[in-house]
């Protein structure tokens, strides 16, 4: 930085024989407390800020937290939102938890078609009453090939755990808990599974005639598939 004393521009130099002759007698008549001269060079600025991201020498610049440095007139950033926890298996029900008031509603004919195997339509009838009261379900289809869902007592799976007649194997990801339920012979497959706090039974019967031992594998498919469909819904 040039720090001599800027020369205005228009000003006249006509003094500068005479400033020879003053300097030797100014020379000799200074004050012990005299200040400096117009001539001085103006004071210099480095150092009276700190251009923004460049780092400060230990010792020099502005401290942290006084009221003129950035951290004490700068306002805070605000704080970020805190994300919510995803929810998890244990504590979100695997269906919706509202139910449509008539089960009938939850298979179209065409789905029906494709778990039975055998061509449709298959209208939705509602379940008998047990002790007078509503079940709540519906079976799609006819007596000889149906496809079926109602809710029942959660006694119903608790028996059948300890029931030597039937063998009962785990289905991950149907529901809160899921079984696909058969005799010892293999037949008659049935799902049942916990949605939303309920206990569901789930039946497939392709054709319920003299050979229909030889559905039992493909009905048990066919029911699992439905109860992983139909527990997203109840």
């Amino acid at each position: 930085m040039d720090r001599r004393t800027p020369i205005t521009p228009g000003r006249r130099y006509t003094w500068l024989p005479a400033l020879a002759l003053a300097a030797v007698a100014v020379a000799g008549c200074s004050s012990s407390g005299g200040g400096s001269t117009a001539a001085s060079a103006p004071p210099s600025t480095a150092g009276s800020a700190t251009t923004p991201g460049t780092a400060t020498a230990p010792g020099t610049g502005t401290a942290p937290g006084t009221p003129n440095s950035p951290a004490a007139t700068t306002p805070a950033a605000p704080p970020s939102a805190t994300a919510t926890p995803a929810p998890t298996a244990a504590t979100t029900p695997a269906g919706t938890g509202k139910r449509p008031a008539d089960a009938c509603t939850l298979l179209t004919s065409m789905q029906v078609v494709a778990a039975v195997g055998t061509s449709g339509p298959f209208n939705g009838t509602h379940p008998d009453k047990v002790d007078g009261k509503e079940v709540w379900g519906c079976t799609w289809g006819s007596r000889q090939s149906y496809a079926h869902i109602r809710e029942t007592s959660p006694t119903v799976l608790a028996g059948l755990r300890t029931n030597p007649e039937y063998t009962l194997t785990p289905l991950p990801g149907v529901g809160e808990e899921a079984y696909l339920v058969q005799r010892k012979d293999g037949l008659r497959p049935e799902v049942y599974f916990v949605s939303s706090g309920h206990l569901y039974s789930v039946e497939v019967v392709k054709d319920r005639g003299p050979n229909d031992d030889a559905n039992a594998p493909a009905e048990a498919a066919a029911a699992s598939g439905l109860a992983l469909a139909l527990s997203k819904l109840v």
